[in-house]
């Protein structure tokens, strides 16, 4: 009985090990492809944020919030920003890890 114990114990530390790798590890790149990407981690708000900055730009201009990362990179594919003010965009935790927020990356006024 205690092998059988063993065993199944540490069959489910491998598959949560196994798991545990695969969560997290996707890049930015995959995570808005075909679009040029932040230096920011999508766990934190981009900086500097225009709204707490003047407007001074680069920065990044808060536009809306999702409950997930794949509603925010769809809306972001489906509306196109405004090439002659963004370069990019990037969807990254807002409300303290609540919800995703979508920036854009503004590098003209």
């Amino acid at each position: 009985m205690k092998l059988n114990v063993r065993t199944t114990v540490a069959a489910l530390a491998a598959t949560t090990a196994i798991a545990a790798l695969g969560v997290g590890t996707a890049t930015a790149a995959e995570i808005n492809p075909g679009h040029p990407t932040s230096a920011a981690d999508i766990l934190e708000s981009p900086q500097p944020d225009c709204a707490d900055n003047g407007g001074v730009t680069p920065c990044y201009e808060y536009q809306t919030w999702f409950f997930t990362f794949d509603s925010c990179n769809d809306y972001a594919h489906q509306h196109p920003f405004d090439s002659s003010r963004y370069d990019r965009y990037v969807c990254a935790v807002f409300s303290g890890g609540l919800n995703v927020g979508l920036w854009f990356h503004k590098v003209r006024a």
